[in-house]
């Protein structure tokens, strides 16, 4: 099977194409992003939620193991060089991610767990009792904004934030209506 990674990854030596760099919300795309970014550290001292980190490079980036987005927008407050900026259009989501769950979980392997779910302010994250004790849990893909709360509370590290498709980014924010706003 052959992977397909572009120019960044390649220099970064992803040669996998498997390491997602998470920019803060409502960063334009990651060419125009590296681009224009100064690498001022406003953003990153403007988090509150201390999920932004300098990254490779120096542009920040998205550490979810430190706990979730609240898409409170002082990011995009605190960038002078106008790179972050929220879309004119006030439904949109302020990026395309979505959390997925792996095989590797607690809940799916016949353990009690269910941190995601409780963890989950949008409630996004259900659990389905099945036969033999089990709790399958259920994302709901329309309603999740990637905020990744859910992934530093995972004892097993079993779920990922992935990138949506451009074409997925307009179905799920046209059945959404969006994400939360500051």
């Amino acid at each position: 099977m052959t992977t397909s990674i572009n120019r960044i990854q390649l220099l970064r030596g992803d040669l996998r194409g498997s390491r997602q760099i998470v920019r803060p919300p409502w960063a334009p795309d990651e060419f125009r992003f590296v681009d224009a970014c100064e690498r001022c550290d406003a953003c990153i001292a403007a988090c509150s939620e201390t999920i932004l980190k300098r990254g490779q490079g120096g542009f920040p980036e998205v550490d979810f193991s430190q706990g979730g987005c609240t898409f409170c927008g002082d990011c995009v407050k605190a960038c002078t060089h106008g790179v972050l900026a929220f879309f004119d259009d006030l439904e949109q989501a302020p990026w395309n991610l979505i959390a997925q769950i792996q095989d590797n979980c607690l809940s799916l392997n016949g353990v009690v767990c269910r941190s995601c779910g409780e963890a989950c302010d949008d409630s996004v994250i259900r659990f389905k009792l099945e036969i033999g004790g089990k709790a399958r849990p259920l994302l709901d893909e329309t309603e999740c904004t990637g905020c990744g709360e859910c992934i530093a509370i995972c004892p097993t590290q079993s779920i990922q934030i992935h990138r949506l498709p451009e074409t997925a980014v307009t179905e799920a924010q046209a059945s959404v209506g969006g994400a939360k706003q500051a």
